[in-house]
C-alpha cells in the first residue's frame, strides 16, 4: 500500500533496521534460491561484475546476509560491506568466513570512508530505503576512484507492484509490504520514485550510465518457480553499472 504518512527519517531508519535484524536468522535460506533475489536481482548483478577482481577494493552496500560480498569475495576482491542492521553484518561477516570487513553503518549519512578508497561498489536494493539520494550518491562518488564502477538494483518503477501500490507515476511515495519469509513476518517501508528522479540523481552525482538491465525469467526459472514467476509478465526489477566521473 501507498503510506501517505509524514514519516521522520531517524523513525523510518529504525523501522527498515529492525525489520532486517528480524529476518537476519532466515535470510540465507529464504532468499539463496528464489526468484526475486536469486534470480531478478543478484544474477544479473553477478552478470555485470568484473570476472577477475583481484587486488581489487570492492564496497557491499546494504550486504543483508552477505550473498553478494561472498561472490565479490570469490571473486578475489577486498571487500569492505556495510548494513544498517547489526544482525545482517553479524551473518554476513560469518558468511563470508571473516574475509573482509563488515561494518554497521547507514548509506543514507556520509560514509566513513576516505575519497577514493575503492575501485567498485554494489549496491543491492539498498537505495530506495532512502527518500533523499543526494547524500548517499555523492559520498559514492566521493569514496570511488575516478572511472570506478557502481552497480545499482532497486524495484523497477513501473513494475506490477509499483503499478498497484502508486497514486501518480510523478510522485515520490512511500510504500509499505508485508514479507513473510520462513515463518517471519515483517513490514517493510520503502520509497518509491520515478525513473527520471533516479537517473538524473546519478548524473547530478556525476555518475555516467554504463549498462541497463531489465531482468526478465527464462524457460528453467519458469519451470524451477512455477507460481512466482506466472505472475511476472513485465520487469520486476532494474539493474544499472554507472561509471564514476570518468573524464577526473
Amino acid at each position: 500500500m501507498c503510506d501517505t504518512r509524514v514519516v521522520e527519517r531517524g523513525e523510518h531508519v529504525r523501522s527498515v533496521r529492525d525489520s532486517y535484524d528480524s529476518l537476519a536468522p532466515v535470510w540465507a535460506e529464504s532468499t539463496d534460491d528464489n526468484l526475486w533475489n536469486e534470480v531478478l536481482d543478484r544474477r544479473p548483478i553477478r552478470s555485470l561484475l568484473p570476472d577477475d577482481l583481484t587486488g581489487r577494493s570492492v564496497l557491499d552496500v546494504g550486504t543483508a546476509g552477505g550473498a553478494i560480498a561472498a561472490e565479490l569475495v570469490a571473486r578475489g576482491a577486498e571487500v569492505t560491506a556495510i548494513d544498517l542492521s547489526p544482525a545482517m553484518v553479524d551473518t554476513a561477516r560469518a558468511r563470508c568466513g571473516g574475509r573482509g570487513r563488515f561494518l554497521v553503518a547507514d548509506v543514507g549519512e556520509p560514509l566513513p570512508f576516505d575519497d577514493a578508497s575503492f575501485d567498485g561498489a554494489v549496491a543491492s536494493m539498498a537505495l530506495h530505503y532512502i527518500k533523499d539520494w543526494t547524500t548517499p550518491l555523492a559520498s559514492l562518488a566521493r569514496v570511488l576512484r575516478p572511472g570506478g564502477w557502481l552497480i545499482v538494483s532497486t524495484d523497477h518503477p513501473d513494475s506490477p507492484f509499483s503499478r498497484s501500490h502508486r497514486t501518480k507515476y510523478l510522485d515520490t511515495e512511500l510504500v509499505t509490504d508485508e514479507w513473510t519469509k520462513a515463518g517471519v513476518t515483517v513490514e517493510v517501508s520503502f520509497w518509491r520514485q520515478p525513473l527520471s528522479r533516479m537517473l538524473n540523481a546519478f548524473a547530478d552525482a556525476g555518475f555516467c550510465l554504463d549498462r541497463v538491465l531489465e531482468p526478465d525469467v527464462d524457460d528453467n526459472d519458469r519451470r524451477r518457480y512455477p507460481q512466482d514467476a506466472a505472475g511476472v509478465g513485465a520487469p520486476i526489477r532494474i539493474v544499472v553499472r554507472w561509471r564514476n566521473n570518468p573524464a577526473a
